[in-house]
């Protein structure tokens, strides 16, 4: 499996499925005070793909009563960082050692990854994802073959295998936690 620049449609999807997300937060009560949570949208410049404006937006919540934010799941962007999930999933896949795929040189030229960030990514792939509570929460799901330590790249290829690329990478965004 290679790297591609993201499809437009993957991103759209992401967004959307970013969207149900925060809808499905905004309809529960505030949880520090029970008030009602209304949209505080705000703009991100994600790194790894060009992203347009209208989909480069993060989902936050903020409340009626207590101003308390709250920051529901996203499954375009990684976190709180700067890089798209997918991009994040992608590169690790190439990466992981078993199967080394793609140089880092090649990253760097296809989403402005640097080495640096790659081993962090890594490392951190590497060390949790097993026991991560949304990894085990979901773990039922994934099919048998794809062991722990071979998150995201062992993932991405059996799903590839039976979904295609695009549903591929917007399942493993749903599925693989932000770490």
């Amino acid at each position: 499996m290679y790297p591609v620049p993201l499809p437009m449609a993957c991103l759209r999807a992401l967004a959307e499925l970013d969207l149900q997300l925060a809808e499905g937060v905004r309809d529960a009560a505030c949880p520090h005070c029970e008030g009602p949570l209304h949209s505080a949208y705000f703009q991100r410049k994600p790194r790894g793909a060009d992203v347009p404006e209208e989909l480069a937006v993060r989902r936050g919540l903020c409340c009626g009563h207590c101003r308390g934010r709250q920051l529901p799941p996203s499954v375009l962007f990684h976190g709180r960082r700067v890089y798209l999930k997918a991009v994040v999933l992608m590169a690790v896949a190439a990466r992981q050692p078993d199967r080394i795929e793609v140089t880092a040189r090649r990253l760097a030229e296809l989403f402005g990854v640097t080495r640096r960030t790659v081993a962090r990514w890594l490392r951190a792939y590497g060390e949790g994802v097993g026991r991560h509570p949304a990894w085990q929460r979901i773990r039922g799901q994934v099919p048998p073959a794809v062991r722990d330590h071979e998150v995201p790249r062992a993932l991405l290829e059996v799903l590839v295998a039976h979904q295609g690329l695009e549903r591929a990478l917007q399942t493993a965004c749903r599925w693989v936690p932000a770490l």
